[in-house]
């Protein structure tokens, strides 16, 4: 082999390694544009891999006139490097022009498929899909052309290594490029790599080859021009049904396996980069044994054989897979270095699933080329089954996701691919008898093919334990032992279960629960049931007048339930991608009935992000609760983009209800997602719902305006509200955690960028964090602050002037009980009814302070009961509302012990009396005379007293001094490693006075003790 072949090779590793950046960054662009539907997905598919096809068609039709391939090919990959430098201007400008102008003059709102939308897809993506189809054809050509001696083995070779580094450019698009540049970015490096490569094949391509001269095979010695005649039509069938099957087992495995590595973005494209790396070595083993087979059409139809049964037998070892993940996440630790070790094992099991079939899938073109390329067909052959294998891969594509999922599930799909595949195996080694051989070994292939397929696909089936478990999440292999699957199907972008525990009904995509409900009377409700009900009426009470509604995600149906409990309400809109879910969710009536009975209520089939870009209503209230962001395609509803698409559907004054998350979630996904909705909404509050929800509520052109509590008599919604036990309006405003003017603050100092449809930063993040388990908990440790930070600072969080009856479902409705019970201890001497039974350090310092101000015990010197003191303070404090909370002190400075105290002491009573009025003049005084009476000293005392008297300054806007004391307050008085998200908290608002002047709540302006 000649030094310039092998500098071809390395050209054409190369340009593999691009054209996989590209597919996977052009089709992330147009899903942008289409959605994340399955038709978008088929779109994407068959645009580009149509253009591959024929991009490879017309090289076969121009071959005979090509006298320089290596010229050519370095002409295309320049065109190929130029498109992607301007790919990004012109799909903004195009895209714009599509939302503004096209999609509301030519495109339905109801209809999820829209012809000009899609040839503007196809516009967008065609020509450089061509492009890339020209590239095999053409290196190819020249490769042979300049080394005829070896073809099959060229052929394999260039097989192999343009696969090989489609595996690259896959892992490195999704691990390196795009997390550190971006979409944009990543174009930018793929382009200027295929400009260098075109510069290296035109250095290459100076000297014109020689035409090709390939020996014809023999035919054989009878029949040999009837054989002849028919070689080519059979072994391009065969070229476009193996492309067909393959891309059903692609599409099959992907759904599969999503089930056990997880439908995530990283998940999806270890997967690609297993298929493609199944494909490049099957092209690799075959290279040095193509040129040598005598009967290439005998031998690829026993390789079509096994391949079939291959693909049938991933059924068992696909069972397994789910104990082998499980085994996994109980090894692996759930950090970084875990995360690595995660990936690489789930690419084990992916080829574990894939390998054998896709090996023999990788052995197919190359013999199937080899052999036409030795025929009349000759140098043609290269692009003819290059383009008719990409179109048997498009109609793969389509007849796997719009007929055989649907009718059949991913079983059923397999093994459909799995029979072509045997049948196709048996035809082309019967096709050798017509000239009198008599191949016995292959002739006995046919009915052991046969058989083994029948065995496989009566004997196995998908085990739904297995497979509805979740594995990746929960670490089981199999539901608990008492759960039912009670439905089970494979829709066009989802597996959908309902899982029925006795008491909780739980639906899940995917494997992952997206809603649970308890179902009967007089059982404790899920905190999904809280979440769902608190999405519909948190923006209700801030918009209670609005006359319809948009949800994203129809989940359970309990928000759209809840919704139309408004008696005001004349429409609500449900936005669903995946048909089987709304299917499932009729299993959770009655409790959902309205949500499918009600005439209000419309359900559309539809991608969100086409829905409202062709859409032309204009909404009081959206909703958005989405699956998690790290699913893949799901993170593009939490971008900036996406926002000012929603806001352009809300009517002026409209309000944004948006679903969020802690757990699974960093601080800098959630502070990227901040960012993105602030970008269109500057004006939001966020509230908590269990400890694990958030929920967003912003409004359109202005602030989001106080809550109107009368939402709660509505008489449709009292049943609801009366089972999940929300009778009072001050539950809903204690659950403020922030608004955007001290939450952007705080987050600010992450530096994140907002998340973006061009820059994922949460799609990449929360595949990690889903797996490391993080959680972020700044808003819910603001809310546990021990003084009332958000009430003053921030005027979002609201605390209860009366004790309430409620359940437990997060931090605040945990610290207001707990509250209220320090708070009859030490005012009455009572514990509050229905007060849990036991003795903690809470009722411990409440008992231990009622008994000295009753008793003035000389045994509780006073220094023995500043922990107490301090303990009450940070519980009562925060959580009671100011004259509640100033009782507690009341009773205490009132007592006969109080009047022997020292000047320091009394000081001390003052500071927290002083707290619990919100006096931020008294607070500021008050604290630093503790402070300077306790220097060089730290104690959950000084702590207090620290953190009260910066609370205090922000609250009066003096935040040149609230610095000064923080930066010495970090030194002399506060606790090494305590409060850190408060001090970053107060940090940031003391260096944006702006935003802390704006958002000082109403309690700043309290009167002095």
């Amino acid at each position: 082999m000649s030094r310039r072949v092998e500098l071809v090779f390395i050209l054409f590793l190369c340009s593999g390694f691009g054209g996989l950046i590209y597919e996977s960054v052009w089709t992330h662009y147009l899903k942008l544009f289409l959605g994340h539907s399955a038709y978008a997905q088929t779109l994407v598919l068959v645009v580009f891999i149509g253009g591959l096809a024929l991009g490879a068609w017309i090289c076969a039709r121009l071959a005979h006139r090509i006298a320089n391939p290596l010229r050519w090919y370095a002409a295309v990959e320049l065109l190929v490097g130029l498109v992607a430098l301007a790919f990004h201007p012109i799909f903004i400008a195009a895209t714009d022009w599509g939302y503004a102008s096209l999609l509301p003059a030519a495109c339905e709102p109801s209809q999820p498929f829209c012809a000009a939308q899609w040839a503007l897809s196809a516009l967008l993506l065609l020509p450089q899909s061509i492009l890339i189809g020209a590239t095999f054809p053409l290196v190819s050509s020249a490769v042979l052309r300049l080394d005829p001696s070896m073809p099959g083995h060229h052929i394999a070779l260039l097989y192999f290594l343009n696969s090989l580094g489609a595996v690259f450019g896959v892992l490195a698009s999704i691990f390196l490029l795009i997390p550190a540049f971006g979409l944009q970015g990543t174009l930018m490096f793929a382009g200027a790599a295929n400009i260098a490569l075109a510069v290296a094949a035109f250095l290459l391509a100076r000297l014109t080859p020689p035409a090709l001269d390939v020996a014809p095979m023999e035919a054989g010695p009878q029949g040999a021009d009837e054989q002849a005649a028919r070689l080519l039509p059979l072994l391009l069938a065969t070229a476009f049904l193996t492309g067909l099957s393959s891309f059903i087992y692609e599409i099959v495995w992907i759904r599969m396996l999503s089930l056990v590595l997880g439908a995530s973005t990283h998940s999806f494209e270890l997967m690609l980069a297993s298929f493609i790396l199944g494909l490049a070595l099957g092209g690799l083993w075959v290279r040095r044994r193509v040129d040598t087979v005598t009967d290439p059409v005998r031998f690829l139809g026993l390789v079509q054989i096994v391949m079939g049964v291959a693909a049938a037998i991933t059924l068992p070892v696909y069972n397994i897979s789910f104990d082998l993940m499980a085994w996994l996440l109980s090894a692996v630790a759930r950090n970084n270095s875990g995360f690595v070790l995660f990936n690489l094992a789930s690419t084990a099991i992916a080829l574990l699933v894939m390998l054998p079939a896709t090996f023999c899938a990788g052995m197919t073109l190359p013999l199937i080329t080899y052999r036409l390329l030795r025929s009349r067909s000759g140098e043609r052959a290269l692009g003819l089954v290059y383009s008719v294998n990409t179109v048997g891969a498009i109609v793969g594509v389509v007849l796997a996701v719009h007929v055989l999922m649907a009718w059949l599930g991913m079983r059923g799909a397999l093994l459909v691919g799995a029979a072509i595949d045997v049948a196709l195996g048996v035809v082309l080694i019967l096709a050798r008898r017509s000239r009198g051989a008599r191949p016995q070994g292959a002739f006995w292939a046919i009915p052991t093919g046969i058989l083994a397929l029948c065995v496989v696909g009566f004997a196995f089936d998908i085990d739904v334990r297995r497979s509805s478990s979740g594995v990746f999440r929960t670490g089981a292999a199999r539901i608990a032992p008492g759960s039912e699957v009670i439905y089970h199907r494979d829709g066009k972008t989802a597996t959908v279960d309902v899982l029925d525990d006795g008491q909780v009904r739980a639906i899940r995509t995917n494997g992952k629960t997206d809603a649970a409900i308890t179902m009967g009377e007089g059982r404790e409700p899920t905190g999904d049931q809280l979440t769902m009900l608190l999405l519909s009426l948190l923006p209700l009470a801030h918009n209670p007048g609005a006359t319809n509604a948009a949800i994203i995600g129809f989940g359970s149906g309990m928000s759209t339930e809840v919704m139309l409990g408004s008696p005001n309400l004349k429409r609500v809109d449900s936005i669903e991608i995946e048909p089987m879910m709304v299917e499932g969710a009729r299993l959770f009536r009655p409790v959902v009935q309205k949500a499918f009975d009600d005439p209000r209520s419309h359900i559309v089939i539809d991608d969100a992000k086409s829905y409202f870009a062709r859409g032309r209503n204009r909404y009081d209230i959206i909703v958005s609760e989405p699956s998690n962001p790290w699913v893949s395609g799901v993170s593009s509803l939490f971008t900036e983009q996406f926002y000012r698409r929603l806001a352009d559907s809300l009517k002026d004054g409209g309000v944004l209800s948006q679903w969020l998350h802690t757990y699974e979630m960093d601080s800098g996904a959630l502070a990227s997602i901040l960012a993105a909705v602030a970008k269109t909404f500057p004006e939001f509050v966020v509230y908590s719902s269990i400890d694990s929800d958030i929920i967003l509520i912003a409004r359109k052109g202005g602030p989001v305006g106080p809550l109107d509590g009368k939402v709660l008599d509505w008489p449709a919604l009292r049943p609801t509200l009366e089972r999940l036990r929300l009778r009072d309006a001050d539950l809903l405003r204690r659950r403020g955690l922030g608004t955007s003017h001290s939450l952007t603050a705080l987050y600010k100092s992450l530096g994140m960028r907002a998340n973006s449809d061009y820059f994922p930063i949460v799609d990449q993040r929360t595949s990690k964090t889903r797996f490391t388990q993080e959680r972020t908990s700044e808003m819910a440790e603001l809310q546990a602050s021990v003084v009332p930070m958000l009430e003053m600072l921030d005027g979002s969080f609201s605390p209860s002037g009366h004790a309430i009856d409620s359940r437990p479902w997060a931090l605040a409705d945990r610290a207001a009980a707990d509250a209220w019970g320090m708070h009859e201890l030490i005012v009455r001497g009572t514990a509050p009814a229905g007060a849990p039974p036991g003795v903690d350090s809470r009722e411990h310092a409440a008992r231990l302070i009622a008994i000295w101000a009753a008793s003035c015990n000389a045994a509780i010197p006073f220094n023995r009961l500043v922990p107490s003191l301090v303990t009450t303070a940070q519980v009562v404090n925060p959580h009671l509302a100011r004259e509640a909370a100033a009782e507690v002190w009341t009773r205490i400075r009132a007592a006969p012990c109080a009047s022997r105290l020292t000047p320091f002491e009394r000081a001390v009573l003052d500071l927290f009396a002083a707290v619990a009025h919100r006096d931020a003049a008294q607070m500021v005084a008050l604290g630093a005379a503790v402070l300077d009476s306790t220097a060089g000293s730290r104690s959950v005392l000084t702590e207090y007293a620290f953190i009260s008297t910066v609370t205090g300054l922000l609250c009066q806007g003096r935040h040149t001094e609230a610095n000064g004391v923080l930066e010495r307050g970090t030194r002399d008085w506060l606790i090494p490693g305590s409060r850190a998200t408060e001090l970053r908290y107060l940090h940031s608002l003391a260096n944006d006075p702006g935003g802390a002047r704006h958002s000082r709540g109403p309690a700043c302006t309290a009167p002095r003790v």
